[in-house]
């Protein structure tokens, strides 16, 4: 899957959900990630470090969820 699809899939999990409620510094960071999303203002490479954080494999052409 491409960069977008795989952090749309992650904004969509519940594990963000939850994080994203917790009134503590990363739920912050995470509404704060999702407002940048939405404008268009969040970069790739900012993109791939959520996403290597939180359990996905990136290589150059796809990225993949590890199964934990």
């Amino acid at each position: 899957m491409t960069l977008e699809q795989a952090f749309k899939e992650f904004l969509t999990s519940e594990e963000y959900k939850g994080v994203a409620k917790q009134n503590t510094a990363l739920g912050g960071k995470y509404r704060v990630y999702l407002t940048r999303y939405n404008r268009g203002e969040l970069k790739s490479g900012a993109i791939v470090e959520i996403l290597l954080a939180n359990g996905y494999e990136v290589t150059a052409n796809k990225v993949v969820k590890k199964k934990r």
